[in-house]
């Protein structure tokens, strides 16, 4: 179902319009310090800014004994990478290369990668960071910082040129799906946690 969806999207001339609309709207408006500063931020979602990411987290996971955590990040990172590249191969679909501010990665354009790992990656840890973080304040700080790099990332593909709004929207919508996968699974192992507790405390 969801791959019929996307296919439908793919290949919508409505859609298709639009997103020609909205990369050509960018383009014409593009501005050469905004594109350099939005050219670094993108590395967040690059291969080696998820894996650095996801080290340092899966670092102070392990240092705090958050195994089950540490499995539902790698459930989100690793699950959405995979999906996001078979997809990509899946569709076949071809980078704006017309407009693009540098030559991107040597891969296709449905969905976009940064997005989903970006969203897969920040989501989960804004999940975290709700859960562990008691200060209000704080909290929401760190959530809303985790937002806005999330949307960064994802506007930054689309206004350097490198993909299409649809490209960004559905790597969004694939890493938000892994991120709810890799909550239900912690879920899921913290109730069997507790079952196994209360049985050895009845028994």
């Amino acid at each position: 179902m969801l791959s019929e969806l996307a296919e439908h999207v793919v290949n919508s001339d409505q859609l298709k319009r639009v997103d020609m609309e909205v990369s050509g709207a960018f383009f014409n408006i593009r501005n050469p310090l905004l594109s350099q500063c939005l050219f670094y931020l993108t590395k967040l979602g690059s291969i080696y800014g998820i894996s650095t990411i996801t080290i340092i987290a899966g670092v102070v996971l392990i240092s705090r004994k958050r195994i089950i955590q540490l499995i539902g990040l790698f459930i989100s990172v690793l699950g959405s990478g995979i999906t996001m590249h078979y997809s990509k191969v899946y569709f076949h679909r071809e980078r704006p290369l017309n407009i693009a501010y540098y030559i991107p990665e040597n891969s296709f354009s449905f969905p976009s990668g940064h997005s989903t790992s970006i969203m897969a990656v920040l989501g989960i840890l804004c999940y975290f960071i709700f859960l562990d973080i008691k200060k209000r304040p704080l909290r929401n700080v760190l959530i809303t910082l985790g937002l806005s790099c999330i949307f960064l990332v994802g506007f930054s593909r689309i206004y350097l040129g490198v993909h299409f709004l649809t490209d960004v929207t559905a790597g969004f919508l694939l890493g938000f799906l892994w991120v709810l996968l890799g909550i239900g699974f912690m879920e899921y192992l913290t109730l069997k946690q507790l079952q196994r507790a209360n049985k050895l405390v009845v028994d």
